[in-house]
């Protein structure tokens, strides 16, 4: 019976190691740093918005949304390799990810608030109701 649960020991250990997520094989070289990648996901969803307007809809195909990023990417002068690295890591620290998120959106917001208050043209949250 103990050999049983030598065995069975084992097992567990061994498929949590193999399920375990290796963050050494992520470079810290190839991480491209908070701000950066904070001003990056803040081009990416101002991307989203205008490539979702119905008139940019109709002159980019679905694919085409990946070469936009590439542009993305090299005003940045980062890769998506680094980028996709980069995301997987704060993937695996989700409490570290919502705070950047929440930078993020503190930003967007702040741009759309100026927005509206130095634009007179630009609708007001009153007037789309």
């Amino acid at each position: 019976m103990p050999m049983k649960r030598f065995f069975a020991l084992l097992f567990v250990i061994a498929a949590m190691l193999s399920c375990k997520d290796d963050l050494t094989k992520i470079k810290k070289r190839d991480l491209i740093p908070r701000e950066k990648f904070i001003e990056i996901l803040i081009g990416i969803h101002m991307t989203d918005v205008v490539i979702s307007g119905s008139e940019y809809f109709r002159k980019y195909e679905p694919e085409d949304t990946v070469e936009i990023y590439a542009e993305l990417f090299e005003k940045h002068q980062v890769t998506k390799a680094e980028f996709d690295s980069t995301v997987s890591m704060y993937i695996r620290q989700p409490d570290i990810y919502l705070k950047v998120y929440d930078e993020v959106l503190l930003k967007l917001n702040y741009m759309l608030d100026t927005l509206k208050n130095n634009d007179p043209q630009f609708p007001s949250d009153a007037a789309a109701e």
